[in-house]
């Protein structure tokens, strides 16, 4: 199965020992295959070094293990329109269709309110350690 996880949930997982979201990425990286887009990654890097004034060595240590983790997709044509309110969403909803995922994992209220996009079922954290 094909999984994504939305920013916060990827950067929960690498910032708390042993929390939940970190329970379930060592499960789903031993189980499935994890996608990210370069969005993704750009976003957890802005907010890694910004609010959360995280070192630039550390950073680097975090980008090296998640991209030899997960397949990094960078996508520059998009599959077709996607109206949603928030844009910033847009970019994920396009990762969704394009790369076939099966599960994303999100805390972002909005997006967990559509349930599902297309083929992607959209899980909460708690949701997502029950499923897989």
């Amino acid at each position: 199965m094909r999984v994504v996880f939305d920013t916060n949930v990827l950067l929960s997982a690498f910032l708390t020992k042993d929390g939940v979201a970190q329970q379930l990425f060592a499960r789903v990286v031993a189980a499935h295959e994890i996608l990210a887009s370069e969005y993704i990654l750009q976003e957890a890097v802005e907010k890694l070094s910004g609010k959360l004034n995280v070192p630039e060595r550390e950073i680097g240590s975090f980008m090296r293990y998640v991209r030899t983790r997960m397949t990094v997709i960078d996508l520059k044509v998009k599959a077709g329109r996607i109206d949603f309110e928030d844009p910033k969403d847009i970019p994920i909803l396009h990762l969704l269709e394009s790369a076939g995922v099966h599960y994303f994992v999100t805390g972002d209220k909005k997006l967990l309110a559509l349930k599902k996009h297309r083929q992607t079922l959209i899980l909460s954290l708690r949701e997502a350690l029950e499923l897989l």
